[in-house]
């Protein structure tokens, strides 16, 4: 992956993560195939406040997706968006995503995104192991205050240089992009937000933080907060 350093008018780093988009019929659409996202990121002059016990918790239904698998372009260097489970794609375990308060020792091998619903919530994504995703208020489109402690509470969906995403119907591909945090990891977003997890969230189904602290909400597939159905 190739990150283009510039000044901002902040005084900031402007990084660029590229995502190529594989081509995958039925699931990403025609309009997909061969796009590259390229976002933008600056770095937060002053971390936010991090929160610490889990609130309140919700039931979850995932909807099953089924897709072929895409083919890589060739030459990519950057994060690849694939259509499709990881497992329907031949995968099996995690990619290095953990649980709860389950330390994430370095970035995620891959990650895989989807939606799933709950009535009191609405349509929110969850990780391989159906750990809800969250956005936090503090932030802004393309750019993280959840460092330090509040990244322990809250750890960042994050993922290693030239990995893949695979993202299950439901979500749109543009959707999906990535920034660097002050630490030079990668992490996610949807809609240009910061996807994040929650330490108290230990199995899935879990919405332990939604409503944490009036400013952490289940993130939904555009990167909206997610809205009850």
């Amino acid at each position: 992956m190739t990150f283009n350093r510039n000044k901002s008018l902040v005084r900031a780093r402007a990084n660029r993560v590229v995502l190529s988009v594989a081509c995958a019929v039925g699931v990403l659409g025609a309009s997909a195939c061969g796009k590259s996202i390229v976002i933008t990121d600056a770095e937060p002059a002053a971390p936010a406040p991090a929160s610490s016990a889990p609130a309140s918790s919700a039931p979850a239904s995932s909807a099953p997706a089924t897709s072929a698998p895409p083919a890589s372009p060739a030459g990519n260097t950057g994060l690849q968006l694939v259509g499709g489970s990881a497992a329907e794609n031949g995968l099996s375990g995690n990619g290095g995503t953990p649980v709860g308060v389950q330390p994430q020792p370095q970035p995620a091998k891959w990650v895989q995104l989807s939606a799933v619903s709950a009535p009191a919530v609405g349509t929110y994504l969850v990780d391989v192991n159906q750990s809800a995703l969250y956005r936090f208020d503090s932030d802004s489109v393309d750019v993280t205050r959840c460092i330090g402690e509040c990244a322990v509470n809250w750890p960042p969906v994050t993922i290693k240089e030239q990995g893949k995403v695979y993202v299950t119907h439901g979500i749109e591909p543009s959707a999906i992009g990535a920034i660097e945090r002050p630490d030079g990891i990668v992490q996610l977003t949807a809609g240009g937000w910061p996807i994040y997890r929650f330490s108290g969230d230990a199995k899935p189904g879990d919405l332990n933080g939604q409503g944490k602290d009036g400013v952490w909400f289940a993130v939904g597939p555009t990167g909206d907060k997610a809205k009850p159905s």
